[in-house]
C-alpha cells in the first residue's frame, strides 16, 4: 500500500457523492492494472444502497482506489470482487463499506491491515479488517463514516442549485409524452430546454447547433437510431461535442442494460418514470459549474 496515496489524500467534509459514480471511477481507474495483472475485476453497488451520501466525498474515493489498487498489485490472475454498499450507524449518520474479496497477499496484519487501519482511523475516522479464509481467499472490509442527506433539504438545495445554474438541455425519447414530462420537470427547475424525438436527431443537434447542450437526458430504445448508438456516434464529434455528459432516462432496467449504457460512453443511468429530485442529481454530479 502506497503511504503517499493516504497522507495526502484531500479533506472536504460534507460533500454529496453517489456511490454509483464511486463505483465507476473506481472501475476505471484501476481496470489497466487489472487487466495487464489478468485480474477479471467486479465493482459493483449493492442493492439497497443510498443513491446519495454526504461525506468526505475526494478522500473517500481516494481510499477505495488506493485499497482497490493494492490488492491488484498483491493478487494472480483470477477474479477480484469490490462491492460498495452503506450500512446503517444511528440517526441519519451511515457506514460506507468497500469489500473486497479475492485471492490476494496482504503481507500480515501490520503491511496491509493494521498499518493501513491506522491511517485511515487518522484521515476520516475508516476502520478496515483483513479476513485469512483456509481456502487462500482473503476479504478486506474498509468501513467509513458518512451521512444521509435529509430528503426535503437535499430536494430544496438540488432546486436552488438549478435555479441558480441553469443551463441548455437536450432531451431525446421516441415518445412525445416522455419528452414532455422530462422537459417539465427540468423547465421547471430553471434550465432551458430542447427535444429530440429519436437518435439520429439528438446527433444532428449535438454535431450541428452552434452552440451544443450542456448535456443530454437520452432515451435508450427508439426506433430510427437506438440511445447506444446516439451516444457512440455523439462521443466520435470533434470540437469538446463529443465530452458532452449524456445521462440515460430508460425503462431498461437490468443490470447489464446499465453495462451497455455505460459501456457505450454514456455518463449516468437513470430508470424511468424519473423523479425531478434524480434527474437534479444526476446533472448537478456531471454539469460543470458556471463561470464567476
Amino acid at each position: 500500500m502506497d503511504g503517499d496515496n493516504l497522507h495526502h489524500a484531500p479533506n472536504r467534509r460534507g460533500t454529496a457523492f453517489a456511490p454509483e459514480a464511486l463505483a465507476r471511477m473506481l472501475s476505471v481507474s484501476t481496470a489497466t492494472l487489472a487487466q495487464g495483472r489478468g485480474i477479471a475485476l467486479d465493482v459493483s453497488v449493492l442493492s439497497g444502497t443510498p443513491p446519495r451520501l454526504v461525506g468526505d466525498a475526494e478522500t473517500a474515493g481516494a481510499l477505495c482506489n488506493a485499497l482497490t489498487a493494492s490488492a491488484i498489485a498483491n493478487a494472480g490472475p483470477g477474479r477480484l470482487d469490490v462491492r460498495l454498499s452503506a450500512l446503517p450507524a444511528g440517526d441519519e449518520r451511515v457506514t460506507l463499506r468497500t469489500e473486497l474479496t479475492g485471492r490476494f497477499d496482504s503481507h500480515g496484519e501490520a503491511g496491509f491491515g493494521q498499518e493501513l487501519a491506522r491511517r485511515l482511523l487518522a484521515a476520516l475516522g475508516a476502520q478496515m479488517t483483513v479476513e485469512h479464509h483456509a481456502d487462500g481467499m482473503r476479504r478486506a472490509v474498509l468501513d467509513m463514516p458518512v451521512a444521509l442527506p435529509s430528503r426535503a433539504t437535499d430536494a430544496e438545495r438540488l432546486m436552488n442549485w438549478a435555479r441558480a445554474r441553469g443551463g441548455r438541455l437536450l432531451v431525446v425519447d421516441d415518445s412525445a409524452t416522455n419528452r414532455m414530462v422530462v422537459a417539465g420537470l427540468l423547465a421547471k427547475a430553471g434550465f432551458s430546454v430542447e427535444t429530440a424525438n429519436g437518435g439520429a436527431e439528438a446527433v444532428e443537434a449535438v454535431a450541428q447547433a452552434p452552440v451544443p447542450p450542456e448535456a443530454v437526458l437520452m432515451d435508450v430504445a427508439m426506433p430510427d437510431m437506438d440511445g447506444v448508438t446516439a451516444t457512440a456516434t455523439i462521443r466520435r464529434l470533434g470540437d469538446g461535442r463529443g465530452r458532452i455528459p449524456i445521462i440515460a432516462v430508460t425503462a431498461n432496467a437490468q443490470p447489464e442494460d446499465r453495462i451497455r449504457c455505460l459501456s457505450a460512453g454514456m455518463n449516468d443511468y437513470l430508470t424511468k418514470p424519473v423523479r425531478r429530485a434524480d434527474l437534479l442529481g444526476a446533472l448537478e454530479r456531471w454539469l460543470a459549474p458556471q463561470p464567476a
